[in-house]
């Protein structure tokens, strides 16, 4: 049952019943109670999750906590709870759409107030964005996008992918290959398409060998270095769009010393980066600047500030290292 259904049997409006779901005050105790029944017998929450109203919590759905990325956005966004005292609870859905769609249902029955979430699965995450939608739960998205209109902030993938590639080709290099997640998502798909567009643009023919659309771990990037290594082609370069697989390609040329043969550009620096002294050429963001527009963003819809969608798209930066120097 949705919330308007549950509106209709209280004979009362959805605002109503969503101040209940969420634990605020301006409802009578008597249609508080005969809410709070219909919640609970139609599976919002258990009185096991109920909470006081001192207790605020919204919820950050991830799909790798590993990745440094991710795990700097969730700092970054309980920082910022924690100065309009909201409690943080992290789900992390490794990769994984059912993961996601359990994720979601649990949030529904426990009195969360918001979610910042980043989809798992692509255009099937609509149904579980859409669920939220019915429950009343305000929500922002980011990094991942979604073909249909949401509040959220993301980068500029297709003009990081334009950059990157750009860049290794005022190198000289001609070959040039992307190492890219699958296109299920929104922001790999893009990074791409700025990819190809760089090489139209330098009326370089694209050869669709050098194309490896694969997952964001390290093992896959370790993996796809060893088939490339093992290739007789002209690759010169690549353009890795996720740090993970970056770190994975860079594992295996230090371990069978082909270091010096195929030049590269990453995404995202981590600070381990420097740490090894890797000196890796990289599309770089505001991470910190990313979880902390989630957040406000989503503070900003819990206190009824927002009467419009809004979308906030970060500019991607190049910096150059030396990794991008054709070799030899």
């Amino acid at each position: 049952m949705k919330l308007k259904k549950i509106a209709e049997a209280a004979n009362t409006s959805i605002s109503t019943v969503s101040r209940v779901l969420n634990n605020k005050d301006g409802v009578g105790k008597e249609k508080r109670e005969l809410i709070e029944k219909l919640l609970i017998e139609n599976g919002f929450y258990n009185k096991s999750y109920k909470i006081s109203n001192d207790t605020k919590r919204i919820a950050v759905i991830v799909p790798d906590l590993k990745n440094p990325f991710f795990s700097e956005i969730v700092k970054k966004i309980t920082e910022e709870s924690r100065k309009k005292n909201y409690q943080v609870l992290i789900f992390d859905t490794d990769e994984n759409f059912q993961n996601e769609i359990d994720s979601i249902d649990s949030i529904i029955k426990s009195n969360i107030l918001g979610v910042i979430l980043c989809i798992s699965g692509g255009s099937n995450s609509e149904k579980n964005i859409k669920k939220l939608d019915d429950y009343s739960i305000p929500f922002v998205l980011f990094d991942r996008e979604l073909d249909f209109y949401h509040d959220g902030v993301f980068l500029d993938d297709f003009k990081a992918g334009f950059l990157a590639t750009e860049a290794l080709i005022k190198e000289n290099h001609k070959n040039v290959g992307i190492l890219v997640g699958k296109f299920k998502h929104k922001n790999m798909y893009n990074r791409f398409l700025g990819y190809c567009h760089a090489l139209k643009t330098y009326d370089i023919e694209i050869n669709n060998d050098f194309i490896y659309e694969i997952n964001l771990e390290i093992e896959d990037g370790y993996n796809v270095a060893k088939d490339i290594f093992s290739k007789a082609n002209n690759l010169t370069a690549i353009f890795s769009c996720s740090n993970l697989i970056t770190l994975g390609f860079i594992k295996y040329q230090n371990e069978n010393n082909k270091k010096n043969n195929i030049s590269i550009i990453g995404f995202d620096n981590p600070d381990y980066f420097n740490i090894l002294n890797l000196n890796i050429s990289s599309i770089s963001r505001s991470i910190s600047e990313i979880g902390s527009i989630a957040a406000k963003m989503l503070f900003k819809k819990l206190d009824g500030n927002v009467k419009h969608t809004q979308k906030i798209i970060i500019t991607p930066t190049l910096k150059l290292n030396g990794s991008e120097k054709l070799k030899g």
